[in-house]
């Protein structure tokens, strides 16, 4: 098992997302977070407006070492 952080995404409060969302980074997976959450277009973008009703953030979660991750 490793330590691993779950992306999880809701909007209007309802769960979107499920649990295949992992990253080993944390950096990696804040990173997607604020792109969900302000609607960002590319790592450059340097816009600040939240969306409505979209909420973005990352758990730590142990996973087993095979798992698949997103980075």
């Amino acid at each position: 098992m490793i330590l691993a952080f779950l992306l999880v995404v809701t909007v209007a409060g309802e769960k979107i997302s499920d649990d295949s969302m992992l990253f080993k980074n944390i950096y990696r997976c804040n990173a997607f977070a604020t792109a969900i959450e302000h609607g960002k277009k590319s790592p450059n973008d340097s816009r600040r407006n939240p969306q409505q009703n979209i909420v973005a953030y990352c758990l730590p979660k142990m996973v087993n070492i095979n798992s698949e991750f997103w980075d």
